[in-house]
């Protein structure tokens, strides 16, 4: 974020779920991700109820899950990951539980030492978050919380002063997977909650195409592609799936260029 802030520049972050189709085909996809120039890479933890995502993801965490797919597996794998000299940016996005079991100081200092750089959870609203954005924050992680189209002035600003890195923008409230139409709307509240907050913008939900992309960064850093992502790598399979994140990552980023 660091560098796009330096540069004035903007940025794709794709988001997959670790170990679906296997956690070999997830670190493949992974150095597919940081070879091909993302800016920042959110790691799904997969979670028996997501509540947040739509069927697509629902879908990849199940997966996920059956073919055995644990907390400490994907922290694993990232260090695996990390010690093959690959360098992007990586935040977790888990719910709480997965996290809340291990005691927040211990989950988040878990995922720094795997190289993790950031927590996402997307069922901790910020005035319940401040043990985890302790914990993030002595372990050297950026605590990121979310900010939505319904939510007041006040709480942007908050959930902007609570987070580092970047404050994660809902492009419309709902679920995940439901495309966002960036109308004159949803530009405004951008607009407003770029003026809020302190710190860069990244906009996720809904986003699937590189013209999403362009609209979403007019206010934002960061355009952050989830739902297209997961379903071109569930169709391209294992032995695809590394092949099809470079070429989605290349379309996408042609939105960032325009």
């Amino acid at each position: 974020m660091q560098t796009l802030l330096e540069e004035d520049a903007r940025g794709v972050a794709p988001y997959l779920t670790a170990g679906d189709g296997g956690l070999e085909t997830t670190l493949a996809v992974l150095e597919a991700l940081d070879a091909g120039g993302a800016s920042c890479i959110e790691l799904g933890i997969p979670f028996s109820d997501p509540i947040a995502d739509g069927p697509v993801l629902q879908a990849a965490s199940q997966r996920a899950l059956d073919a055995g797919t644990t907390l400490s597996a994907a922290l694993e794998m990232l260090a695996e990951f990390r010690s093959r000299g690959c360098t992007v940016p990586v935040a977790i996005m888990s719910y709480a539980n997965p996290l809340h079991a291990r005691g927040w100081a211990g989950a988040a200092r878990a995922v720094a030492d795997a190289g993790g750089d950031a927590l996402i959870v997307p069922d901790l609203p910020v005035e319940e978050g401040s043990a985890m954005a302790a914990a993030a924050g002595e372990a050297g992680l950026c605590p990121i919380f979310f900010a939505s189209p319904t939510s007041g002035d006040e709480r942007i600003s908050r959930a902007a002063s609570e987070s580092r890195g970047f404050l994660y923008v809902v492009g419309r409230t709902g679920i995940t997977g439901a495309r966002t139409s960036f109308d004159e709307g949803v530009q405004s509240f951008l607009k407003r909650a770029e003026s809020l907050s302190s710190i860069p913008l990244g906009v996720g939900f809904g986003i699937s195409t590189c013209d999403d992309v362009r609209e979403a960064v007019r206010h934002a850093r960061l355009a952050i592609v989830g739902t297209a992502l997961v379903q071109r790598l569930h169709e391209a399979g294992p032995d695809g799936a590394n092949e099809a994140a470079s070429l989605f990552l290349a379309e996408l980023m042609t939105g960032v260029a325009a």
